[in-house]
């Protein structure tokens, strides 16, 4: 019987403390460490991308050094900072660097001065669609948009964004409230209000939308 377990577990592939990739492991703690810190200053997202490529790198050149017989010379700290500068480098492990015609990729940005940000389509009291970020309902439908020529599509961005500054924090949660599908009972009770003030508010918006609408046609 006890064959036969030792038998199955050789199958199903035990554990070898000896491979490149559970040696790595002592190391991987003193990268993840640096590279962390290195990061701090980036978005969420680029922060796990830094990491995940920071990771990669290191593993890689851990394997080159096993490969030539130099893994005795290895220490955590240089793994760590050559890892690092891997990534500060633009260069991906498994490809080339990025291409600094992409508008998507680090480098490109890095190299020509600009950033690429993400919509904030969960900020109800965002207002500047150009800088501040966008509330959630109105914006998913700009961006769809493939009818509306540009120019107006920029022109209404412009204006709804200088109309949403001059509304109270309230007005500017129940409008993206109602865009987003809820029902006037719904916005009320997160309000803190009644149905029939939030019907009020918004005709008010309404009357204020077209009194705005109607001074920007006569500039």
């Amino acid at each position: 019987m006890a064959s036969t377990c030792r038998s199955s577990e050789h199958e199903l592939g035990a554990v070898d403390p000896s491979s490149n990739e559970n040696r790595f492991l002592r190391y991987l703690p003193a990268v993840e460490k640096h590279a962390a810190i290195q990061s701090r200053h980036l978005s969420e997202l680029d922060r796990e991308e830094y990491l995940a490529e920071a990771v990669a790198a290191a593993f890689v050149n851990y394997h080159s050094a096993t490969q030539r017989g130099t893994e005795h010379t290895i220490t955590p700290s240089t793994l760590a900072n050559y890892a690092v500068l891997h990534v500060k480098g633009m260069r991906h492990v498994g490809g080339r660097a990025d291409s600094t015609t992409d508008a998507m990729s680090s480098r490109a940005q890095y190299t020509r001065g600009f950033k690429v940000h993400g919509l904030k389509w969960n900020d109800s009291r965002a207002y500047n669609c150009m800088t501040d970020g966008f509330a959630p309902t109105w914006n998913l439908a700009m961006v769809e948009d493939c009818s509306t020529p540009v120019p107006d599509q920029a022109a209404f961005r412009i204006d709804w964004s200088t109309f949403l500054k001059r509304q109270t924090d309230r007005t500017r949660s129940a409008m993206s409230l109602l865009a987003a599908g809820h029902s006037r009972r719904e916005v009320s009770e997160y309000l803190g209000t009644t149905p029939p003030a939030v019907t009020q508010r918004m005709a008010r918006v309404e009357r204020q939308w077209r009194r705005f609408q109607g001074a920007e046609m006569k500039q």
